[in-house]
């Protein structure tokens, strides 16, 4: 064996490997191998954390990090030795992922080996070029790392080692075309709600890791798939999934829940919080902070993101790729599934404006709740522009009502049951436009009615980052539990609203000849046009 093969062994041992098989050679032996080791080798860090730790000693160490790190170990080590290894992680936002293993994992990596050529690839090339510009920084500025930059080693968003690895940062879709890695790091690759929730998205990302990204990878290789999780059908989702292309049995799944659930991989008890990295805080500190989160962003958006379960986007009647959404920023609207309404809310900007209401029996904590909506039909949209929900007594329903009705609008539909009866009674007086409706048929039969309009994309919901529209997650996760859901009120005013903003404005359908026709075939031809035109 030369000395080249043996220094390569003793790249893939521990720090401790080597100095016991260094212990058992002559001194003069033991002494010339030790020199023709890199310096990157000598006193190298056994792990990612244990790199994170020493370039950041205010880097807090958590226990989900450590067994992170443990793992990206393992499988740095099996590549080493042959061996391929994927790896699937989800975590809630703000948990330290990315911070190990986009960034504290390439500076190991290329202490190890700086001949690796690594992808870094998110929804976004600013963002993986940042991951990109921090490790060239440290490697700059340390040079005790070992890490060699080439003299003409190119942008912040692909440099070079002088042994020819080095960093490539493209976002997801970029052109990797004639790049090979060594390891590839996905971070990330969903950008948002709106992003997760479009199936014509999520389908541009896995064709891109098909036909594009596996395709650069130079075996035996490392890929390491991060994200938070936002749909079933999202990266992960796909990647974990038997009917959509690749072996999910190659993947490692590592995935952290917020609240620890059975069977937890860290061993934590049903319950046991997930500690963050970012601050220093108790078990019983972490635990208040994670149900002000929950209470913030819903419970479909909890479950997801930051349970790593996010539920299935068919329910038994409503889809949840159906759905479409208005945003009055730009920057969020993709004008597919997230369209662009900055007049949204002007009264001024036409339409048929309708207000919705499904009230309680009483106010108790397992109660329904009392919904109010407010809607509008443009052209084919039907746009619900707010929503007020509360557990309230009837006393505490009328001040809510009347100050949530609206001077433009002149419908106002409430159900003739529960307290609807008695609010009737009371505001009628004084809030114009009060409908009472008494619905006979069933709430799954009314549902299904307004099935059409939402699948054809004409009901348009706030995005969830609207300002003061976190209760949109609420409503999705109902509308998919619906009709078996332990609550039915916002789906309830729903249905009533779009079924009455579609018959708010009757169609008139003219006769061209003036000729008058029997009733029956006239009504025939008006139900056939408006068919039409409804489509």
């Amino acid at each position: 064996m030369s000395t080249d093969d043996l220094v390569a062994l003793l790249a893939t041992l521990t720090e401790q490997e080597v100095y016991d098989l260094l212990d058992g050679l002559p001194e003069p032996a033991a002494r010339a191998l030790l020199e023709a080791l890199p310096a990157s080798q000598v006193g190298l860090p056994q792990n990612p954390m244990e790199q994170a730790v020493e370039l950041d000693d205010g880097y807090r160490q958590r226990p989900h990090l450590e067994y992170l790190s443990a793992r990206l170990e393992q499988a740095v080590r099996d590549v080493e030795n042959g061996i391929s290894r994927r790896i699937a992680i989800s975590m809630p936002p703000r948990a330290g992922k990315s911070t190990l293993a986009s960034q504290y994992l390439p500076v190991w990596l290329l202490r190890r080996h700086p001949e690796w050529k690594i992808g870094m690839v998110s929804h976004e090339a600013s963002l993986s070029t940042t991951w990109g510009r921090a490790v060239r920084r440290w490697a700059t500025e340390h040079p005790e790392l070992g890490i060699r930059i080439a003299p003409d080693a190119g942008a912040a968003q692909e440099w070079e080692t002088a042994e020819g690895g080095g960093i490539l940062s493209r976002s997801v879709g970029g052109s990797i075309t004639g790049r090979g890695f060594k390891v590839l790091l996905l971070d990330d690759l969903i950008k948002d709600f709106g992003a997760a929730h479009s199936e014509v998205l999520r389908q541009s990302v896995w064709d891109w890791w098909l036909s594009t990204a596996s395709t650069r990878l130079e075996p035996p290789a490392l890929v390491i798939a991060i994200g938070t999780r936002w749909h079933e059908d999202d990266f992960i989702g796909r990647l974990l999934s038997a009917e959509h292309e690749g072996d999910p049995g190659e993947w490692e799944v590592i995935s952290f829940p917020a609240i620890a659930e059975e069977d937890d991989v860290l061993g934590r008890a049903v319950g046991e919080p997930l500690l963050t990295p970012l601050v220093d805080e108790t078990p019983e500190e972490a635990l208040v902070r994670w149900a002000g989160v929950k209470s913030d962003v819903g419970s479909y958006v909890w479950s997801a993101l930051y349970q790593q379960r996010p539920a299935p986007a068919k329910g038994a009647i409503f889809d949840m790729k159906w759905w479409r959404y208005w945003t009055t920023n730009p920057a969020v609207a993709n004008g597919v599934d997230v369209l662009y309404l900055p007049d949204v809310h002007d009264p001024h900007g036409g339409g048929t404006w309708v207000e919705g209401w499904d009230m309680a029996f009483k106010d108790t904590k397992s109660s329904d709740y009392v919904v109010g909506q407010r809607w509008v039909r443009r052209g084919v949209q039907r746009i619900l522009t707010a929503q007020v929900r509360d557990r309230w007594s009837f006393t505490a329903t009328l001040p809510q009502v009347r100050a949530f009705s609206a001077p433009h609008v002149p419908t106002r539909i409430i159900e003739d049951k529960a307290n609807g009866t008695a609010i009737i009674d009371v505001l009628r007086s004084e809030v114009d436009g009060i409908i009472a409706v008494n619905p006979k048929d069933s709430k799954e039969v009314r549902a299904r009615a307004q099935t059409p309009t939402i699948e054809a994309g004409n009901v348009l919901l706030p995005h969830p980052s609207e300002p003061g529209c976190e209760w949109v997650t609420d409503l999705l996760t109902e509308t998919r539990n619906f009709p078996t859901g332990a609550h039915d009120d916002m789906v309830d005013v729903l249905v009533h609203c779009l079924a009455r903003l579609r018959t708010a404005e009757p169609m008139k359908i003219g006769n061209p000849s003036g000729a008058r026709k029997p009733e029956r075939a006239r009504t025939g031809s008006a139900l056939t046009a408006a068919r039409i035109q409804r489509r």
